[in-house]
């Protein structure tokens, strides 16, 4: 690999990878040495055979080309943006091996990745030789630490997001979920256009700052009024004037679903362990936070059977405990990504299990082990979980899915499953089982 002049600020070991910070003279880059990552010729002649996919780029050497420099940072710009990725040096868009036709290609690719790429990188590159004079190039581009990534085109950033197996630059709101995931900004306490005060309902605002604060809105003058708002991010001085904040209007709205309609929660109750069973209960669930979950609790415990059970001379009811229920709603409707439009959180019940379906992937630094065992704080929504924390709806130490599984442990059901499928978490917990 090419050594860069520089020096190591940095290290740490995620999946089995080195990641090395790296400072040079003109700016910080990142080091990926993936010290599994080699591929073989059968592997990587398998890679070519089963084609281009969300993690595999192919691309023809034709560093000769005026665009070719920046073809390729935008190909390493998306894969660093999503999930990381492989780009293939000298495999035609059909997959036919057509080889590296220069030499110095690793050297091309570092110069590349430092200087067009922002914040710079340095990936693992390897050469696989196919034949006697043919060899291919195999570019491992880990998931970036430093999203969101961009190719500078002269005075203007291009952001390239990874869609399937092409590369795209991102939409406005796909680029606010980059830079929501870097932590660089919260759409929580984003200003929403053609709001106003008067979208806030007041007396839930003077319920709340003499509860939680100790202040009478009612004894202070209209201007301090507004500035105590602003200063609770529940409001934002605008060029537009005094907007509601997501957050704002999701707290303390009069009627959040008019302007955030992403906000409800779509719940179905089936009569069977699939969709296509019988419907026997359908709702959309509007309203501020506490709303949305005291009435999604409510709608799940009116269609909750409850089997019971004989221990000794006493009969048992063996259900899902409340304190689970509104943790799992809690949950997802404090983390969810609300910069995703068109889908609700959505809450199935089936006979043998409750799925809580909350829109966006972990953030970059949670996982689903460090969920298991507790302590894990990363929020996507840090006005929100303020609030819900002051309301008493959650728990600030992160140790709500800790709870969960304890308590679903205690009444012999299996352990609940958390997983992610594309941009959607989903939580299950499942009913207890006869002893």
């Amino acid at each position: 690999m090419v050594k860069p002049a520089c020096h190591v600020i940095s290290a740490s070991i995620t999946k089995s990878r080195t990641i090395i910070g790296v400072q040079s003279k003109s700016c910080v880059v990142e080091v990926t040495d993936i010290g599994e990552a080699r591929m073989t010729r059968l592997e990587l002649l398998e890679t070519i055979a089963n084609g281009e996919n969300s993690g595999i780029e192919f691309k023809r050497d034709d560093r000769g080309s005026r665009t070719f420099g920046e073809d390729f940072a935008k190909e390493v710009v998306a894969f660093s943006n999503f999930k990381g990725g492989k780009i293939l040096i000298g495999v035609e868009d059909n997959g036919e091996i057509t080889g590296l036709s220069q030499r110095d290609c690793e050297q091309w690719v570092m110069n590349i990745c430092r200087n067009l790429v922002k914040p710079g990188m340095i990936p693992y590159y390897e050469e696989i030789r196919i034949e006697e004079q043919t060899r291919v190039a195999v570019v491992h581009i880990d998931m970036g630490l430093s999203k969101p990534y961009y190719v500078e085109r002269g005075e203007r950033r291009a952001y390239y997001i990874r869609v399937g197996s092409t590369s795209r630059e991102a939409s406005r709101e796909e680029l606010g979920r980059l830079f929501q995931a870097s932590g660089a900004f919260h759409y929580d306490v984003a200003p929403i256009p053609n709001t106003s005060l008067d979208d806030l309902d007041r007396e839930k605002l003077a319920d709340y700052f003499e509860k939680f604060r100790g202040m009478h809105i009612d004894l202070i003058s209209e201007g301090e009024f507004r500035n105590l708002l602003i200063n609770s991010d529940i409001i934002r001085a605008t060029d537009y004037g005094e907007l509601a904040t997501v957050g704002g209007l999701l707290t303390f709205g009069k009627t959040p679903q008019r302007y955030l309609m992403q906000s409800s929660i779509s719940f179905a109750c089936y009569a069977g362990s699939r969709i296509s069973s019988s419907l026997l209960d359908r709702r959309d669930i509007t309203g501020t936070l506490v709303e949305l979950i005291d009435d999604t609790v409510k709608a799940i415990k009116a269609n909750m059977r409850t089997p019971s059970e004989i221990e000794g001379l006493m009969r048992v009811e063996r259900i899902i405990p409340d304190e689970v229920i509104r943790e799992a709603i809690t949950n997802a409707i404090a983390h969810r990504d609300y910069t995703i439009y068109g889908t609700n959180i959505r809450v199935f019940m089936f006979d043998d299990r409750i799925e809580f379906r909350s829109p966006g992937a972990l953030p970059n630094t949670v996982t689903v082990e460090k969920m298991k065992v507790g302590g894990t704080s990363v929020a996507r929504n840090p006005f929100l979980v303020r609030y819900l924390v002051e309301f008493r709806r959650i728990d600030k130490l992160g140790r709500g899915v800790l709870m969960m599984f304890q308590r679903m442990a205690e009444i012999g059901a299996p352990e609940p499953e958390l997983r992610e499928e594309g941009e959607e978490f989903i939580l299950t917990l499942f009913h207890p089982r006869g002893r």
